[in-house]
């Protein structure tokens, strides 16, 4: 009888480990390891630091926007930020993966309509926002009559976001046809519309000053700079600093010039390019935006053939002359030392288009190169493209009257 009821244990113990052991097929574990791994990560993209080499078969995003009418050079109406590129595409704002070619978000310019036939103006990134301006039509309303105005904005660059948005007055008599964005400060948006230069406290949306005549081209912290008409027709112009917080003049060139330019070339530092008004002699040359005084430490005289120049947005500033004949310089940005100059033997000069982290971007003899910035040698005759905007991802260009992305290769 003992021995019957171990027997008996024996076979209900053998049972019950019977039962913990089996049971569906379902709540078998996976033979296969991998299935219990977490999904690979996506590989980080490639970055080139600088790139050499572009995709020669870019990527058509919008057509370019011209500024004076359809006879202005197309502008590369757009800005990096890291792997999204937000650029202006009719009457919206939009941002691109340039890594996967993916579109990331598009955001309607407040006020503005396709119908207008407006342009946005090129935006600018400045502490994470990415600022934005275009001529808009206010409607008639209770109390106000149909008038021109500027639509300004603040987006979030990575989801399009309206951080804030603004009308800005303009002037009573101002047509309000081609808005340019000229710079972004701390406490100063300056806003021109070819007749009137805005400057826009960023905290208040409101107008702090405005003047006319007046071309800004380059905001320097304190100071914005440019070119200022002794009248409505600003034939004749003079290279002049203002202040930002009231406008007031804070330098002046002595000479008067024709066709006078300006542009900026990183802190503390700007070109100014046109003709003598009294001899209609040409010149060039560089300045301190904070006082107007010429930094170049040679002769400005044998400046006078250039017409352009670049920033690598590093240690490099890059100049040329296209026409008569083409030239390429290179220079310290510190002191603006020489340290190349093409044509030199048989290595001829390219059409600069861009520069950016040591590297120039150029076409010669028509065809895409990439030059050495600190050398002036060749890097690559098989560029791909010639882009005038780059970043470690990818090159943009307008010169097909396209906005075109070429992604980079090396």
């Amino acid at each position: 009888m003992v021995r019957q009821r171990a027997l008996l244990a024996v076979v209900l113990l053998v049972l019950l480990m019977t039962a913990a052991c089996g049971g569906d097929s379902d709540d078998a574990p996976d033979d296969d390891p991998s299935s219990s791994r977490p999904p690979a990560a996506a590989p980080a993209p490639k970055r080139f630091d600088p790139p050499a080499r572009f995709a020669s078969e870019g990527q058509t995003l919008a057509k370019a926007p011209r500024r004076g009418g359809a006879l202005g050079k197309p502008e590369v109406a757009a800005v990096f930020v890291g792997s999204t590129l937000v650029y202006v595409d009719e009457s919206s704002l939009a941002g691109i993966d340039v890594v996967t070619g993916d579109d990331r978000w598009v955001t309607p310019m407040p006020g503005v309509t396709i119908a207008e036939s407006t342009q946005i103006a090129t935006p600018i990134l400045y502490e994470d926002r990415i600022y934005v301006a275009a001529a808009m039509t206010v409607p008639d309303g209770p109390r106000v009559s149909s008038h021109r105005a500027i639509s300004l904005a603040a987006v979030d660059p990575s989801t399009g976001a309206e951080v804030w948005t603004a009308t800005i007055e303009a002037l009573p008599g101002d047509p309000v046809q081609d808005v340019r964005l000229v710079g972004v400060t701390a406490d100063s948006i300056v806003l021109d519309t070819s007749t009137t230069t805005y400057v826009v406290d960023p905290q208040t949306r409101r107008t702090r000053w405005q003047t006319q005549f007046f071309e800004p081209t380059v905001v320097d912290g304190t100071v914005v700079a440019g070119q200022l008409g002794e009248d409505a027709t600003e034939t004749k112009t003079r290279t002049v600093g203002l202040r930002l917080t009231d406008g007031v003049q804070l330098w002046s060139s002595a000479a008067a010039a024709q066709q006078g330019r300006s542009f900026p070339l990183g802190p503390g530092l700007m070109a100014v390019h046109g003709r003598d008004f009294a001899s209609a002699e040409p010149f060039f040359d560089f300045l301190d935006p904070a006082t107007g005084e010429s930094r170049y430490p040679g002769d400005s005289d044998e400046l006078s053939a250039l017409q352009s120049c670049w920033f690598d947005g590093r240690t490099l500033v890059v100049c040329a002359a296209t026409g008569t004949r083409t030239v390429a310089v290179g220079y310290n940005w510190s002191d603006l030392a020489e340290i190349w100059e093409l044509p030199v033997g048989d290595r001829a000069a390219p059409r600069v288009t861009g520069a950016w982290h040591g590297a120039v971007y150029g076409l010669l003899k028509g065809k895409p190169v990439t030059l050495d910035g600190r050398s002036g040698a060749v890097r690559t005759n098989a560029a791909g493209a010639a882009p005038a905007l780059v970043n470690e991802y990818a090159g943009v260009s307008a010169e097909s009257g396209s906005l075109r992305l070429f992604p980079a290769l090396a």
